[in-house]
């Protein structure tokens, strides 16, 4: 799938999809910057589906005291774990196309180990989801 980010509307398309105002809007426009210029839509696309698996999963962790149907939590939180390291290797591996100014700015806004860091990556993850459930609801249209 090709984004066409010539198109000043697509972030204002998800939002208005969603209902929601993204957090991260601008670290959004930058990864779709480097996503369109080298042509890696397909490992975007990987990263936005991991973002949306991981959001879910979040929510059923955070819920999990209320659902019956989790048995395993234990399971449950080491494949979010794995998920987010997941999705943090992709979003590494989409800012080394960037140049050095966005790799650095990635790398300390969302991929070093900090409470703040968590808190960032989680909104970035919030937003890449509703970019799924944008390019999803696209697919369902063609």
């Amino acid at each position: 799938m090709k984004l066409d980010l010539n198109d000043e509307n697509f972030i204002a398309e998800v939002e208005e999809f969603t209902g929601n105002s993204f957090h991260k809007k601008e670290d959004i426009k930058k990864i779709i910057e480097i996503v369109t210029a080298q042509g890696k839509e397909k490992e975007f696309e990987e990263l936005t589906f991991t973002a949306k698996y991981v959001c879910g999963m979040m929510r059923i962790v955070k819920n999990a005291q209320g659902v019956t149907e989790v048995q395993n939590i234990d399971q449950v939180k080491e494949d979010l774990n794995e998920n987010i390291k997941k999705a943090m290797k992709q979003l590494s591996g989409i800012t080394a196309f960037g140049d050095n100014n966005v790799r650095d700015y990635f790398e300390k806004m969302y991929l070093s180990l900090t409470a703040q860091n968590f808190s960032n990556l989680n909104q970035f993850l919030s937003d890449l989801e509703a970019v799924k459930k944008y390019l999803n609801y696209l697919k369902r249209l063609s």
